[in-house]
């Protein structure tokens, strides 16, 4: 019976296999509330949120984004390479790990297996700047999930699926005086993931995400080579029971230190604060966030979210 309940809740998992997809990526983004549609500053982490803003980086960036959160662990290897002729080519490997159980014997409990559960994306971005204000981009995404076990599992199936999708994205700077960028991106624009063996196809959690981002003119953080930075963003996912809505506030010192912090207003106990640091020097910076859901408030585990980056 262990063996069974075990199969049956990796087979409701499995269904919703592509729900990772709405899962906040990366420290600078989660920092600042995921308000960063319109932020050019993201570096790869543009590849989740709005692939316009690789357009218009100035260096190869090579990555690795980790976060923990309380249904799993996950890992992204990213790596962006701009040209002023050709625009920004990145590409991306990411593993979601929701962990491995244990198969046991029906008869006398012995473990016979290990039963593990993963999802797999690989993508391939593009963006370009287009005059001097405009930035488009578009990301390429092949999306793998696998439910599979390991050892002398008896009738533990192999669940597996697989998908296409397609992200595209626009950024902005408006032509005022006070520095304002807007932004958009339409995300998950694909075929239903459909699992092998099942008769439900489950289909791509479409989001559409809108923004702003603006640098206040504040007199005496430019005297001290600081900046504020402010963004707000609006986001629909029909998976996500509607609209949501997230605030961010960045507080820079000369491109070297930063101060994140945002808000995530959606339904559910997806809701709450994030903040985060980030530490730059040479080519080399760590951007770091925790988020204070109310999901996570409940067990006392705040998602964590760490990213390590190579800039030359």
């Amino acid at each position: 019976m262990c063996v069974l309940s075990v199969v049956t809740g990796q087979r409701a998992r499995a269904q919703n296999g592509a729900l990772y997809l709405l899962v906040p990526f990366g420290a600078h983004a989660v920092g600042q509330g995921e308000a960063v549609v319109a932020d050019s500053t993201l570096g790869t982490e543009s590849l989740w949120w709005n692939p316009a803003a690789l357009g218009r980086i100035g260096k190869k960036e090579l990555a690795v984004h980790h976060s923990q959160t309380l249904i799993a662990t996950s890992d992204m290897l990213t790596f962006a390479v701009p040209s002023r002729v050709l625009g920004t080519i990145a590409g991306s490997a990411y593993l979601v790990n929701y962990g491995d159980q244990s198969a046991t014997d029906p008869v006398n409990g012995t473990e016979i297996g290990t039963i593990t559960n993963r999802n797999y994306q690989l993508a391939l971005s593009y963006a370009s700047p287009v005059g001097k204000r405009l930035s488009v981009g578009m990301t390429y995404k092949f999306i793998m999930l696998r439910f599979q076990c390991t050892g002398i599992c008896g009738n533990v199936p192999v669940i597996s699926g697989s998908t296409s999708a397609l992200d595209l994205g626009a950024q902005y700077v408006l032509p005022t005086a006070l520095p304002i960028t807007i932004g958009a991106s339409v995300r998950n624009v694909g075929p239903a993931l459909q699992v092998k063996d099942a008769e439900q196809a489950d289909p791509l959690p479409r989001v559409v995400q809108v923004g702003g981002r603006a640098r206040l003119p504040i007199t005496s953080l430019q005297r001290s080579g600081a900046s504020l930075d402010v963004s707000v963003d609006v986001q629909h996912a029909a998976a996500l029971n509607g609209a949501a809505g997230g605030l961010g506030l960045i507080l820079g010192y000369r491109d070297v230190a930063f101060l994140r912090g945002g808000y995530k207003l959606q339904p559910g106990d997806a809701k709450g604060a994030s903040l985060g640091l980030g530490f730059a020097r040479g080519g080399l910076a760590v951007d770091m966030a925790r988020r204070f859901d109310a999901a996570s408030a409940q067990l006392g585990e705040p998602a964590t979210y760490v990213s390590l980056r190579a800039r030359f």
